[in-house]
């Protein structure tokens, strides 16, 4: 029990208690500005591995910052990051090769490779800067390019950091331990909607939680409009997960993500049947969390992830892997047509029973509007859509500027709080920073399933191999859902990208400078 009690652990525990606090209202917002403060002096006074462990296994933590009444939504992951970035730099040192050797030299030439990856996305974040020209409102473009710069920061980390299979895993851990704080957060609002009226629970979510993790604005806007629910012609509504999240789409493309991390390690601990299970269960709990999402895009993008496993499985590919990632997609199908249970159920215990709610619908029903184009939210889609692609067509070089496609619908910045964007990353991206600029994007997309493909095919530890084969398919699953929503941008999600993304080209390094690992 002793060896739990560390000053890292403390820490952690200290920002958990502090985030339970402030979101049930029994301490006020104000409360958080310790706790960032505590993350802070901690991470100046430990190792830099230790400081990164509770960065990344905070990632759902992490809360707006109430600096005054009318700013109080600046993420504090923001700073956070900027100085564990500053403690690699002062405590490990960075040169233009990334890092000093062991006598403390500056490796000018032998320095740890460079991946095709980072070229291609400084090269990204270059365009969009060049957008900022273009752009109508400037401080939103501004702002939106040094939140990608400030999240690329974490990926450029971790690849400092990854020196050897250990550390690897440690970091591995800290997300896994990420990951389950969204899960076990989903859980209780599962359970929390069979017991509290719909109503009651939106208005206190939005007012005390959001608030929280969000600032007060996104905190009012969610209390009249938000996607926390399913809506139907002649039944009542039904309840869809979104955890820590503003969106249930944002936990849908974090729960894909979260897959990889878990199984990959159910492997790992393969020897110890306890954890091997508890593994095997987060996985199944994260597809459990996509299926009750509601989010139609997640569902049907699943498909292509799913065919290529059939045929890896049919080719004899690795076969004893591709069988255990196969089992992941059963676990969904089965998830899927087991919540057909879910409706009456929630209308059992909300005494619901009355009304004229059929027991016999579930998510079925709102998959089978994916293909209804009068259905209203695909009538809207794809409106945005052709509007994009006008946009696009008039816009083709610069585009209207990075964080500025409030331009394209002629609408007010005050919009993009709202969330408007083109529900399609690509189009998204192109209609802000021009053809090139998602040219680029696309070949960033190309180069990571290949680094994964490749970590799956010629590592030969088996876990890191799983890792490699998971993550290649749930990244094509994301790129995939990315065609329906723009969610791989929300800050939570992407940072848990990066980290994953930054794991997967760590396990690279290791296997290009170590025979034994490939």
């Amino acid at each position: 029990m002793r060896k739990y009690i560390t000053a890292l652990n403390l820490v952690f525990a200290v920002e958990i208690a502090m985030v339970i606090l402030t979101s049930l209202g029994f301490i006020p917002r104000e409360a958080v500005l310790f706790s960032t403060g505590l993350l802070i002096f901690y991470m100046i006074f430990s190792p830099v591995e230790d400081s990164l462990w509770l960065v990344v296994a905070s990632i759902p933590l992490f809360v707006a910052l109430p600096i005054t009444e009318n700013f109080d939504s600046m993420a504090n992951w923001r700073i956070l990051i900027a100085v564990l970035f500053l403690c690699l730099f002062f405590k490990k040192g960075i040169s233009v090769s990334l890092i000093k050797d062991e006598k403390g030299r500056w490796r000018i030439q032998e320095n740890i490779k460079h991946y095709l990856v980072e070229y291609l996305t400084w090269f990204f974040l270059l365009i969009a800067a060049f957008s900022i020209l273009a752009a109508d409102y400037k401080i939103s473009a501004i702002k939106e390019l040094l939140f990608l710069i400030n999240i690329f920061l974490m990926f450029f980390v971790i690849r400092n950091l990854v020196k050897d299979k250990q550390t690897i895993i440690k970091i591995w851990q800290a997300a896994a331990v990420g990951a389950i704080v969204v899960i076990f957060v989903s859980l209780i609002q599962f359970v929390a909607v069979l017991f509290i009226q719909l109503f009651v629970f939106w208005q206190f979510w939005a007012e005390k939680v959001i608030s929280v993790f969000y600032g007060q604005n996104l905190a009012y806007l969610l209390s009249y409009s938000n996607t926390w629910f399913a809506y139907y012609a002649v039944n009542p509504p039904t309840f869809r997960l979104f955890s820590v999240f503003p969106d249930s789409h944002s936990f849908a493309m974090f729960s894909i993500l979260a897959i990889p991390i878990f199984l990959g390690l159910a492997l790992f601990f393969e020897r110890s049947r306890r954890k091997r299970i508890f593994y095997w269960l987060m996985a199944g709990l994260a597809l459990w969390g996509i299926v009750f999402s509601g989010s139609r895009g997640a569902w049907l993008s699943i498909v292509p992830a799913a065919a290529i496993t059939l045929c890896l499985f049919a080719k004899q590919i690795d076969r004893p892997l591709v069988k255990k990632a196969l089992v992941s997609f059963f676990i969904f199908i089965f998830l899927f047509l087991a919540s057909s249970f879910y409706p009456p159920l929630l209308y059992k215990f909300q005494s619901w029973q009355g009304s004229n709610a059929s027991t016999t619908f579930s998510f079925f029903e709102r998959a089978r509007s994916i293909s209804d184009a009068d259905e209203l939210s695909n009538k809207g889609r794809l409106e945005i859509w052709r509007t994009s692609l006008k946009s696009i067509i008039t816009h083709p070089i610069l585009g209207v500027g990075l964080g500025n496609y409030v331009t394209v619908l002629d609408e007010n910045i005050s919009a993009a709080k709202k969330g408007a964007s083109a529900h399609n990353l690509y189009l998204d991206f192109a209609s802000e920073i021009g053809i090139v600029g998602v040219l680029v994007l696309i070949a960033i997309f190309v180069e990571i399933f290949y680094c994964s493909w490749l970590v799956f095919r010629r590592c030969q530890e088996s876990y890191f191999k799983f890792f490699g084969l998971l993550f290649s398919l749930c990244f094509l699953w994301v790129a995939g859902y990315s065609f329906f929503d723009v969610v791989l941008l929300n800050d939570k999600v992407l940072l848990f990208f990066m980290v994953e993304l930054a794991l997967l080209y760590g396990v690279r390094t290791l296997m290009e400078k170590k025979p034994a690992l490939g």
